[in-house]
């Protein structure tokens, strides 16, 4: 597989990640400023992936992921539209450490600048991918179902991050 083929897939593979875009994807589908936020979402990503190329200390960015995709399906199941210093950063906060928790799985340079590219491709283009589909769910059923999905997603989180501080994996 290329490197660029599998930077891509990366955010999917892992749980974790997957879970962060879906909820994430799900918020943004909800709110008002959908472009603002996928724009927040970017950019914080792009500065978690430049950080993770420059060679940062160890973080504890999947902790906080997990947390802001917990957040992020609380409040997709509220399903209430959020000012934009609530969503912002938290798109933000998502983007950032879902780069940082996604190193190269290469070891040459190039390849992994490419890997990383690809990781940031798929990341953007599934959050966008989820929030344009669910902005097109509109009966009631269907927002009923999204509310469901979004508790799961924070139920999902929240075990893994009880888990994690019950081991003393946490931080």
């Amino acid at each position: 597989m290329t490197s660029f083929l599998g930077g891509l897939l990366h955010p999917l593979a892992l749980p974790a990640h997957a879970l962060a875009l879906l909820a994430l994807g799900l918020l943004i589908a909800q709110q008002s400023a959908r472009l603002l936020l996928l724009a927040a979402f970017v950019a914080g990503l792009i500065a978690g992936l430049v950080a993770l190329a420059f060679a940062v200390a160890a973080t504890s960015a999947g902790d906080i992921l997990l947390a802001t995709a917990a957040l992020a399906g609380l409040l997709v199941a509220l399903a209430r539209p959020l000012p934009m210093p609530v969503s912002a950063p938290l798109a933000a906060i998502a983007g950032v450490a879902l780069g940082l928790d996604s190193p190269p799985e290469v070891i040459i340079l190039s390849a992994a600048t490419v890997m990383l590219i690809g990781t940031g491709v798929g990341a953007c283009l599934a959050v966008a991918i989820v929030a344009v589909g669910a902005s097109y769910l509109t009966r009631d059923w269907q927002r009923i179902g999204i509310r469901i999905l979004g508790s799961w997603i924070a139920a999902s989180a929240i075990l893994v991050l009880a888990l994690r501080f019950a081991r003393g994996l946490m931080f």
